[in-house]
């Protein structure tokens, strides 16, 4: 693979580009600093236990289809019912999150680096499976979102990765053939199999080493730091 095959780089924002855990956690802290009359005699591990299996509960409900209104406010009860906490908190909660949540400057580390570099010689954009609400903001927190070529949301194009529409469309908006796209995401069922599918070129980025599902696609590259892409780029 070299930059002569490739016109454009794709993507994905969630732990690819955005330290999602990190930044969940950190609003979090803000939500119990916010309500402490809720969360009284409640230790923090087991509140952050609670918040994460919930996230992963909603997380694999909304990527087999279910809508995503609702879904957070549904995220919020199911943490308060695992803490034996009253479901009426759920929308407050909800609140605080989706505002401070994505003002969190959580960069994958060396994310904003490899985006500048790249956006030197190729059409640069995203393409998320999530809310424009948060997504925006994440990107203009990290100081990337006015040097993308696109941003292609789920949420506003309703179609969901790993879809191939969704990925045809952002080498559309790009003036570029899928096949001179080389798409980057940490997701191998969405962001892999799903840009695979619509006829991109792949980039897994893997930093917890982590193993592909039951459907096996070729992947062109693999990496576990975005630092890698630049030497596989140039």
């Amino acid at each position: 693979m070299t930059k002569n095959d490739i016109g454009a780089v794709l993507f994905d924002i969630d732990d690819t580009l955005y330290d999602r855990n990190a930044a969940q956690y950190m609003a979090l802290d803000i939500i119990v600093q916010r309500l402490p009359e809720i969360f009284k005699g409640i230790d923090k591990e087991r509140a952050t236990a609670a918040f994460m299996e919930s996230d992963i509960i909603t997380t694999l409900e909304f990527d087999a289809g279910a809508p995503g209104e609702g879904i957070r406010d549904r995220r919020s009860r199911i943490f308060l019912s695992a803490l034996g906490l009253p479901e009426e908190y759920a929308g407050t909660i909800t609140e605080i999150y989706v505002t401070e949540y994505p003002k969190v400057k959580a960069e994958v580390p060396g994310a904003v680096a490899a985006i500048r570099e790249l956006t030197k010689t190729f059409k640069v954009g995203v393409v998320s499976n999530s809310f424009a609400d948060v997504q925006y903001q994440k990107l203009e927190v990290l100081g990337l979102r006015h040097g993308l070529s696109c941003i292609v949301l789920s949420d506003e194009l309703g179609i969901r990765k790993p879809e191939p529409g969704i990925f045809t469309h952002a080498a559309s908006l790009l003036q570029v053939h899928p096949t001179e796209c080389l798409y980057v995401g940490d997701s191998y069922a969405n962001d892999i199999i799903g840009a695979n599918n619509a006829g991109m070129k792949v980039c897994w980025f893997n930093p917890e080493h982590k193993k592909p599902g039951t459907k096996y696609v070729q992947v062109d590259y693999e990496i576990q730091e975005l630092a890698e892409l630049i030497t596989v780029l140039t």
